[in-house]
């Protein structure tokens, strides 16, 4: 455990171990992994250079090469894992300053994904040709697990937003809605025809998909419709990120006329609100969030990159007003703290889920066997969030109940 109470300092030093330890995988912007590292490199420049002018700014210049310097296809992504690296992309083109020209260059790197996002809600068969059918039925639709709200929604929503000088792309602001929409509510046809059946295209909504309306949760895919015991920790992580995200985007009507109602900010983070009481009550001992949401009795001890994803969620929350900052800051900070002890000198992060398992209670350490460099890149993001924190916050009442 780090020595003393949480402060600023410890949070960098140990931020700052986990950037430079860290080496992308190859197809360093398609490979999914990598990209909640590069963003949560440029989240992390950008507090430090308010902290300190100067000392964040290889972070940010260290995503910027990536996202701009190498050739991986990303013109032609056919899945939302592919897209990732541009929520990157979108930060980095809200951090750097008007002027420079990298901007324009950053945003040519959305055609790809776009092109993605567009024909994955928008395409059915009678509409256009089929793309690759790898994770689609038939090319046609998307896989409709709660990833891809993390994938896709977040730097559609950046780029659809106005604010603070933001492109304001109408296309993609309605395409975040529309995302939005289809991975919470059902709308997709009833047909015989799994290729049409693949693509959200009723107007009206046909109930609910992915969301759980009694616990704010989200399933991992709607196979688990109607099942109430396998929330998963880091797939809930990626879900309630990206819809915090967004919220704070989508400062925009919806005009696609696609769906006859959509999900604005303010009733998706009525959804997060009622999603953070149930992370209150599936805590584990040690303060964070398990892999295994729903039987915290069995994943006793955190699993890092969902308490990473969870730890800037909550926090996020607070940092934007639109959760109460003396109830849920202490839990942040316990979270963190648990966060900091998964750290190593060498800025290694452990007690990492890897792929392809979901909810249950198995964790592996980071090695050279498997790429997790989501596990650090979660920890960065909640490092970035939390240090917008007072020295109050930081401390914590000793005696606060969610701690």
């Amino acid at each position: 455990m780090h020595p003393g109470p949480l402060n600023r300092d410890a949070i960098v030093a140990t931020a700052l171990r986990i950037a430079d330890r860290v080496v992308l995988s190859y197809s360093p912007r398609l490979h999914w992994e990598n990209a909640v590292y590069l963003d949560g490199l440029v989240l992390l420049g950008e507090q430090m250079e308010l902290r300190l002018p100067g000392s964040g700014s290889r972070f940010i210049e260290r995503a910027a090469s990536v996202i701009l310097d190498s050739d991986d296809a990303i013109d032609t992504v056919y899945w939302g894992d592919g897209t990732a690296f541009a929520q990157a992309a979108m930060d980095l083109y809200r951090v750097l300053p008007p002027s420079d020209p990298r901007r324009q260059a950053l945003l040519k790197t959305l055609s790809g994904p776009m092109q993605f996002a567009e024909h994955a809600v928008r395409v059915s068969p009678g509409d256009g040709p089929a793309r690759d059918p790898w994770w689609i039925a038939g090319g046609y639709g998307t896989r409709f697990w709660q990833d891809d709200l993390y994938m896709v929604v977040p730097w559609l929503a950046l780029y659809g937003s106005t604010q603070d000088g933001l492109p304001g792309n109408e296309l993609a602001r309605n395409l975040a809605y529309e995302w939005i929409e289809a991975y919470v509510y059902e709308h997709r046809p009833v047909s015989d025809d799994s290729r049409q059946a693949a693509v959200p295209s009723t107007k009206s909504r046909r109930g609910l998909l992915l969301w759980d309306e009694s616990s704010g949760l989200f399933q991992h895919a709607p196979e688990l419709i109607g099942t109430a015991e396998y929330f998963w920790g880091r797939g809930n992580g990626w879900a309630l990120v990206a819809l915090s995200r967004a919220a704070e985007s989508l400062d925009t009507p919806y005009t696609g006329g696609r769906y006859d109602q959509v999900i604005a900010s303010e009733a998706i983070r009525q959804m997060l609100r009622v999603a953070v009481e149930s992370l209150i009550e599936h805590r584990t001992p040690d303060g964070g969030w398990g892999s295994y949401l729903s039987r915290p009795d069995q994943c006793a001890i955190a699993e890092t990159s969902a308490t990473g994803l969870l730890t800037f969620f909550l926090a996020h929350g607070v940092n934007e007003g639109w959760l109460d900052r003396s109830t849920y800051a202490p839990v942040v900070v316990r979270a963190f703290e648990l966060l900091m002890r998964r750290v190593d000198a060498a800025g290694y992060v452990s007690g990492i889920q890897p792929p392809d398992i979901g909810p249950n209670c198995a964790q592996k350490t980071s090695n050279d066997e498997i790429n997790l460099n989501f596990g650090p890149g979660a920890v960065l993001l909640a490092a970035a969030e939390i240090l917008k924190f007072t020295d109050k916050d930081l401390r914590g009442p000793a005696d606060s109940n969610l701690r």
